[in-house]
Order: structure tokens, then sequence, then C-alpha cells
């Protein structure tokens, strides 16, 4: 894969993006839907942007679309280390988001299942760490590509904070770390998954 798929990548984005503007326009969706969507409209995104990026590989490379963005069988000593460390961060986070923010969201179990430990890990490593990273890294070797992986990761993650935006970057750079030692996407997906399903435990204590 290079960069072309990347571009190709943005373009359906665009498309998506567009589609649901289009939709406001002609109030099929009302702005605040958009602002603050359901779970229904953000698993539909979702989906959307796995489809487009499934499409953008077949089209391109041929079948072996799965492949391609990582998705292969790991050593186990990685999936070990993905699911420990992706608890760790998830406290050390929460620590840093008690201390500096007054207020916390709490997460609905539905979306933690559905969105926070199946369906984002899937879209966001799939993108980020199985087609953006190796895409990156050969032009800037993977220590580089790691970094700016996760700043775009972050970069495009909705925060309010500097400091919010900091835990995007590292729980970014964290995934890319181990997709790059792993050579697979499964152990930075496992570890997004419970990155984010230890958030939630620690929301309900």
């Amino acid at each position: 894969m290079g960069y072309a798929d990347v571009g190709l990548f943005f373009v359906f984005v665009f498309f998506i993006a567009a589609f649901i503007r289009v939709g406001v326009h002609f109030h099929i969706l009302n702005q605040a839907t958009v602002d603050r969507p359901p779970l229904f409209l953000q698993i539909a995104i979702s989906l959307a942007l796995i489809t487009a990026l499934y499409w953008t590989v077949r089209i391109r490379h041929g079948s072996r679309v799965w492949t391609l963005l990582g998705w292969s069988r790991p050593d186990r000593s990685y999936l070990v280390t993905a699911l420990i460390s992706g608890i760790g961060l998830a406290m050390v986070v929460d620590f840093i988001a008690r201390a500096t923010t007054p207020t916390n969201h709490l997460i609905r179990i539905w979306d933690l299942l559905l969105l926070d430990v199946v369906v984002g890990p899937l879209v966001e490593e799939s993108f980020f760490r199985g087609c953006l990273l190796p895409v990156v890294a050969r032009t800037t070797g993977s220590v580089v590509a790691t970094m700016v992986t996760a700043i775009v990761f972050a970069t495009l993650h909705p925060v309010r904070t500097f400091v919010q935006w900091a835990c995007f970057a590292s729980t970014g750079v964290a995934y890319g770390w181990i997709r790059v030692k792993s050579g697979s996407t499964v152990p930075s997906a496992l570890m997004h998954a419970a990155y984010n399903a230890t958030l939630y435990v620690y929301q309900i204590l």
C-alpha cells in the first residue's frame, strides 16, 4: 500500500461527510443529531468507514485486504502484553482525567460494547496502524511513523483540552509500538479495546 491508498480513503471519507451534510440540508438529519450522534448513527458511520477502507484496498490490491491491513495472527506474548498494557494505560489516563477534568462523561454499556470494544478498535486500528503507519514507515522509519500516526490519531478525535489530546497521542504511540513490534494489527486493536473497557469500569466504580 502507499500514499495513494490513504488519499483515496480520505476521498471516501469526504463523500461520507458530504452525504451527512446533504442529509442535514434536506432535513433528513438535524444538526443536533450530527453534533451528538446516537448509537445507530455512530455505528453506521463506522461501518461506512471500514467499508470504504476495505474497498480502497480491494480495488487497488486485490482480495488480500485483511492481510495487507495487518490482521494476522501474532505471537501470544504480544496479546498478553496488549491486554495488560491497555489496562495499565487506562488506569494512568483515568488518574490524569480525574485530576484535570471536573466532570466525567459516563459511557453507556451498549456504546461500550458495540463502539468502544468492537467497532471502534476495528475501524481505527485498521486505518491508523494497519494502513497509515506502514505507509509512513516506508518513508520515515517505524519510530517517526509511530509518532506521526499517533499525532494524526489524536488530532482527528474531538478533544476539548491539550491534556485530552496528549492522552490520545500517548495511547496512539502505544498502539503503534505494539503494531510495529508484533507485525500485526491484532495486538493494537486488543490494547485499544482493553483500554476503552477499563476506562468504562473506572467510570462506574
